[in-house]
């Protein structure tokens, strides 16, 4: 219950804090990287010489599986007996690929509840919970069976480790128990350090490269004799997961191509005739000519040809065994420091330029980077430093970009100028998972929000992961956001108000034990809104539980000077004009605002900066003071 009270207060706070400008923001739904139900889209992107073409087709859809029947003849093939002395019919389930038998209930209990609190914040921050039902429960499972079949005959797994006294993976029946360890296996998928490994890395590859990829993995895996997780995406069978159990070369032709390399699989979708009895199928085996690097399934009507994908291709066990169930591990051994998934909640790719670099200096055209894309919202890539720019007037636009260990989003809102209304602003914005450099080059403030949001043990500042920070940039001046290891300094040129909404972990909310007014007044203690004008660290006192200011007046790069009474614009020098006007606005703006948003709701000004007579509030009492002083000051007095 905490955390949906905790999702709708942070919307609800962060929409009553944007004084000035609406966002025009269309949610675009995330769609899973395998068995999901909705749409997959393949996109070549424009100028792109590896072009795998610009077919649609749809996924797995609710309530069914494909299931393909085997040839009824009883004369085992060459292949299938291959695959037997692989394991096939030991190290393979019985039964086929099913969607999830366990009550909604019972799923709930043993499948999302621990896959959640698994999940990072940035994890749950970008709704990967919500697909934890879709992935394992509304779809088939064909990524858990995979997985399981892959770490039994790699010895990660033994089969009593599914089903007491089952002495091979082909004796497990299907129970409830060993359904919700396939549908727990199936929903791995969602964690960020196996997505960007085995769905987002190999999406930068050309299609030869995603065939070599195959062929690399199976030479690798027929040498050390272990099994590897393959991942096809196919108009007939949508995405889907299969076992690659052993590369065989020979002579096979289908539709007049030659393929001179079959590389054979364990396929949960291929049955025994009239049953739900899992089967081996030649022809659904992986077929590729090496030279040419074609390939084709013909079970799927697949092909380089029809402008199917193999998708990826892994030995690394390290992945199905990521905060898995069993004898689960907390790292992998894919570097994915630097791969990133990008994801569009509003505007689109063409309204800007972006560019990336990685550690070793390349740069790169990071809407080039990606060969296939899910959609026209959802872009892979590279990177640890990234450089926006935004040279043509266009609705307002909002993204997120994943990495390992965070999320930032970006967000720009469309002006609500009677002339310009939705109108976003030219601008310029240098970002990494550490800071955001943003310039308004146009004409019109514009107001900026961020989302820094970070996984426990890549930052110092916890219980604090998550901060929004919504900045109103004036033109031609230039705002950086940085991570520190407090807080987040605030630095840059002139005056600016800063509106920020950090929150505390996810563990942390969950585990509150209070009172739920308790809660409600615990959920927003770090919450702080502020005038800029000279460098400043929002940092997070832990034991407090609050935020607090500490400014860089003198310009030496130290943070070391405290707030001052009387400077509300925080320019290092108190009981000026422009103290009296924010002050006066906070008071007037404070007197407006809705009941709903009166609880979190933090004006322009912190007390300790206008607060004159120390009594928890500023009101008209403070502004006579201040107004009182700043004329004393004027005439030469004190």
């Amino acid at each position: 219950m905490k955390k949906q009270i905790a999702t709708l207060l942070a919307l609800s706070t962060a929409a009553a804090c944007i004084l000035t400008y609406q966002p025009t923001a269309v949610g675009a739904e995330e769609y899973s990287v395998l068995d999901n139900t909705d749409k997959l889209v393949q996109e070549a992107l424009d100028d792109n010489t590896d072009e795998l073409g610009d077919a649609l087709y749809d996924s797995v859809t609710e309530g069914d599986v494909p299931l393909y029947e085997a040839d009824a003849s009883s004369t085992q093939s060459e292949l299938e007996k291959a695959a037997i002395e692989k394991g096939m019919y030991k190290d393979t389930f019985s039964f086929a690929n099913h969607l999830c038998t366990l009550s909604q209930e019972d799923f709930a209990k043993r499948v999302y509840e621990p896959v959640r609190a698994n999940m990072t914040d940035s994890e749950i921050g970008l709704g990967y919970e919500i697909d934890i039902s879709r992935t394992a429960y509304k779809g088939g499972l064909c990524f858990g069976m995979t997985a399981i079949s892959v770490l039994v005959h790699n010895g990660e797994l033994t089969p009593g480790d599914l089903q007491e006294g089952a002495e091979t993976l082909y004796d497990v029946t299907l129970t409830d128990d060993v359904d919700a360890l396939i549908a727990y296996y199936n929903s791995l998928q969602l964690y960020t350090e196996v997505e960007l490994a085995v769905i987002v890395a190999p999406a930068m590859l050309t299609k030869e490269e995603h065939t070599d990829m195959f062929l690399d993995c199976a030479a690798r895996c027929k040498e050390k004799g272990t099994y590897f997780m393959a991942g096809i995406a196919t108009k007939k069978g949508g995405t889907h997961a299969v076992v690659g159990m052993d590369e065989l070369s020979g002579n096979w032709t289908f539709d007049g191509i030659s393929y001179d390399t079959c590389i054979i699989t364990y396929d949960s979708n291929c049955v025994k005739p009239g049953t739900e009895t899992s089967a081996f199928r030649d022809d659904a085996c992986i077929y590729i000519n090496s030279e040419t690097k074609q390939f084709c399934i013909p079970a799927y009507e697949a092909s380089t040809e029809n402008g199917d994908v193999l998708l990826y291709a892994t030995d690394d066990d390290s992945l199905l065994t990521y905060k898995a169930p069993i004898r689960g591990t907390t790292k992998t051994n894919t570097d994915v420091s630097e791969t990133v998934k990008l994801k569009f909640h509003n505007g689109r790719k063409d309204q800007m330029q972006l560019s990336s670099t990685t550690k070793d200096g390349q740069t790169y055209d990071f809407w080039k980077l990606s060969k296939v894309n899910y959609g026209d919202y959802i872009f892979f890539g590279k990177g640890s430093s990234f450089h926006l720019e935004k040279n043509e007037r266009a609705s307002g636009f909002a993204f997120s970009i994943k990495g390992e260990g965070y999320r930032l989003r970006i967000e720009q809102y469309g002006r609500i100028d009677s002339e310009l209304k939705n109108v976003g602003s030219k601008c310029k914005i240098d970002f990494s998972k550490d800071s955001v450099t943003y310039t308004n080059t146009d004409t019109q403030k514009i107001t900026m929000s961020y989302i820094m949001e970070y996984d426990e043990g890549s930052y110092k500042f916890a219980p604090v992961a998550s901060s929004t920070i919504v900045i109103d940039v004036p033109p031609n001046q230039t705002i950086t956001v940085s991570k520190q290891d407090t807080g987040f300094a605030i630095t840059g040129d002139g005056e600016v108000l800063v509106q920020a909404i950090p929150t505390v972990a996810q563990k942390d909310i969950d585990a509150f034990d209070g009172s739920h007014e308790e809660f409600l007044d615990w959920f927003g203690s770090y919450f702080i809104n502020f005038v800029r004008s000279k460098d400043v660290l929002l940092q997070f006192n832990t034991e407090k539980e609050c935020s607090e200011l500490v400014y860089d007046f003198d310009g030496d790069g130290v943070y070391d000077d405290a707030p001052m009474l009387g400077d509300a614009d925080g320019s290092g020098k108190p009981y000026e004009p422009n103290d009296i006007y924010w002050t006066a606005l906070h008071i007037a703006d404070k007197a407006v605002i809705g009941h709903g948003s009166r609880r979190y709701y933090q004006g322009y000004v912190p007390n300790i900066e206008a607060d004159t007579d120390n009594n928890g509030k500023i009101d008209t009492n403070d502004l006579f003071d201040i107004v009182y002083e700043c004329a004393l000051r004027g005439a030469g007095l004190k």
